[in-house]
């Protein structure tokens, strides 16, 4: 079974390197995007693994903003091209260039053999954040991206039985619902609505596959170890991940955890590194 693993990269050279060790193996296509503002450290680093390695693939740079609609484009487009690369995969994985795998690709497989029809997001619903947040346009630019005035409720624009949904933007989904996302009616609809809203990697996969024929197969963990910063404003971030840490990585079913920085704790990094090869 072969897994379609999308990873985006802005800095961090040596950690996008150690990831790529960690979670590389033959059966496995690779699809690595970079920002159009990466040094060019991590650009030279992202086309040696091309032309090193004939299953790592460069998708065209783009400016991300976080926040902004280019993170779900981006996706769209790094699923399109796997799509159109190889038939054989049967799961799509999204990584950024400091997340590390908890488990080898052996174990990967195995799991993911097991759950072939299986789509693994971590799904809430909070209506009144869901106001909060989407209540007014909100346009990139250069800089970012800018809120503007108010627009109508979500409900106003879909049908009485679309609901919406919020989540984590790391996800585990199979090549069928990838296939859907990139084709459906709905999907499209879904763009043009979520093209003009604020964290829209929040909302956009989440909402399509729960409105979806797939709803039903979604399994609701993303099998990642995220620890999230403590703090009383609604937008929260992952914290960075130390030795300290380590008691809880493996303490679960997690088969990735996220966020690491060798320049702040490379034991952690270490640590891990040597159990993947037990």
């Amino acid at each position: 079974m072969s897994i379609a693993y999308f990873i985006m990269a802005h800095h961090k050279p040596t950690m996008l390197l150690r990831l790529m060790n960690a979670i590389y193996s033959q059966d496995n296509l690779y699809l690595i995007h970079a920002d159009s503002k990466a040094d060019e450290v991590l650009i030279e680093l992202v086309n040696h693994l091309a032309e090193s390695n004939e299953n790592i693939r460069i998708l065209p740079s783009r400016a991300l903003s976080w926040g902004g609609w280019s993170l779900v484009q981006v996706e769209l487009d790094a699923i399109r091209y796997l799509l159109s690369w190889s038939g054989d995969w049967n799961h799509y994985i999204n990584l950024s260039g400091q997340d590390f795998p908890l488990a080898s690709q052996t174990v990967v497989s195995k799991f993911l053999s097991g759950h072939q029809n299986n789509y693994f997001l971590f799904d809430k619903v909070d209506p009144e954040k869901v106001v909060n947040l989407q209540n007014r346009y909100c346009i990139e630019d250069i800089d970012g991206f800018q809120r503007i005035g108010h627009r109508k409720p979500f409900e106003q624009y879909f049908s009485s039985h679309i609901v919406q949904y919020n989540s984590s933007q790391w996800r585990i989904i199979s090549r069928a619902f990838a296939e859907y996302a990139t084709t459906s009616y709905l999907s499209f609809e879904m763009q043009d609505y979520y093209r003009y809203t604020f964290l829209p990697d929040e909302y956009f996969f989440i909402t399509l596959i729960m409105n979806s024929p797939f709803a039903a197969t979604v399994l609701k963990k993303n099998m990642r170890f995220i620890r999230m910063e403590s703090t009383e404003n609604i937008l929260r971030h992952a914290t960075t991940l130390i030795m300290d840490d380590i008691g809880y990585l493996f303490n679960g079913d997690a088969l990735f955890a996220r966020k690491f920085d060798d320049e702040i704790d490379s034991n952690v990094i270490d640590f891990i590194e040597n159990a993947l090869l037990r």
